[in-house]
């Protein structure tokens, strides 16, 4: 999952509720109601009187399992009837792994730092108070993947291990894990294609802490901030050309314009050079066949870990000469990444679309931005 550079750091707002004279929280998530999402594909909530079902569809990683997860509130009795092979989970939780540094962020926004008790790699973590936690011993690092210290994990025992699921011998720690009897959710949130799909999973992790009412607020209070934004560009006909990322190994990773930057950029008033209609995939382009049509590039955009034009003119003497390299219109999403390679893009970036696409129309459109400083991004210079 750490291959190099992978900016998939597999690698949000603080609201208080004054509930004087009103139902709280946990007396409004009671009632039966159903939630029925507007982005998100891989799960799915259905509110109860008493407790909640979770549906998670993990097709994304290759095996097609659908299982339901029944979530019933500490104190309430468990429901007789339940879907078939569901598991129970008493909440809120009070201990938690994440396995992905893209889970910290829904924890920060629901208020919840102080049920994480274990990170995976804890060196890619952008949150500075996670950080001050890991460096105090309040929250351990266990490893990943082929290193996971399952002794480690075994001692915390936590109530519940949030983790990332993915096709092949790299899924065989969860099994591990689970052969331990510790149990683990696996979370698509990183596959999710439209940038509300993510921030959709405030609404999921916020069913495990019992914050269903709250996280449902928060993430209609930041959709609204990220349409109005994206409504800045309705209506643009001159819409400028994206050269998306840089090569790896010689090969050079497009989107589909279904995917999660493809939308972003879609809703800046841009279009992606060499972006499949209708597809969220990315697809393998050669070297030689993307600088052929970077011509026509106005903008060029996720350089890969390249933090200046020199450093990007060096990895390669054909970018020199592309006019977008020239007129210095390349920017990077890289101005909140920490020393240890962490990303904040990929981090707190799930939770707050809004405030990237306003980075992307401030450089795409900068007559229709909000004319803040960039929040993510930077210009290579």
């Amino acid at each position: 999952m750490r291959n190099g550079y992978i900016i998939l750091m597999l690698s949000f707002l603080f609201i208080s509720c004054n509930n004087t004279g009103k139902q709280t929280d946990n007396q409004r998530d009671r009632q039966e109601t159903k939630s029925d999402n507007e982005y998100a594909k891989y799960f799915g909530i259905e509110q109860k009187e008493g407790y909640t079902i979770v549906t998670i569809n993990e097709t994304w990683s290759g095996n097609n399992n659908v299982s339901h997860l029944v979530l019933v509130e500490k104190g309430m009795e468990t429901p007789s009837i339940l879907p078939a092979k569901a598991e129970v989970i008493h909440v809120p939780l009070e201990k938690v792994v994440c396995m992905s540094t893209s889970h910290l962020p829904y924890l920060t926004l629901l208020d919840q730092r102080e049920a994480l008790s274990a990170v995976s790699g804890a060196r890619y973590i952008s949150d500075s108070i996670i950080k001050t936690m890991v460096n105090k011993g309040e929250v351990q690092d266990i490893g990943y993947e082929a290193s996971l210290n399952y002794e480690m994990l075994i001692r915390i025992n936590p109530d519940l291990v949030f983790t990332y699921g993915i096709s092949g011998e790299n899924n065989q720690y969860i099994d591990k894990i689970r052969a331990a009897g510790i149990r683990v959710v696996v979370v698509g949130d990183y596959m999710e294609e439209h940038p509300l799909g993510k921030l959709e999973y405030l609404k999921f992790f916020g069913a495990f802490f019992g914050k269903s009412v709250i996280s449902g607020e928060m993430y209609e209070q930041i959709k609204a901030r990220y349409n109005e934004a994206s409504k800045r560009t309705v209506g643009v006909t001159d819409k400028p050309v994206v050269l998306l990322n840089a090569p790896w190994k010689d090969v050079w990773y497009i989107p589909g314009d279904n995917n999660y930057m493809s939308h972003l950029i879609k809703d800046a008033g841009g279009v992606v050079l060499l972006g499949r209609k209708g597809d969220a995939h990315s697809y393998a382009h050669s070297l030689e066949n993307v600088v052929s049509q970077a011509y026509k590039s106005d903008f060029w955009l996720n350089p890969n870990f390249y933090s200046s034009l020199e450093e990007l003119g060096r990895s390669n003497p054909l970018f020199a000469n592309l006019p977008v390299f020239g007129k210095g219109k390349v920017y990077n999403n890289t101005k909140r990444d920490t020393p240890g390679g962490g990303s904040d893009f990929w981090e707190r970036g799930v939770v707050e679309p809004d405030v990237i696409l306003n980075d992307l129309i401030n450089i795409l459109h900068p007559t229709l931005g909000n004319k803040k400083e960039l929040v993510y991004y930077k210009l290579l210079e």
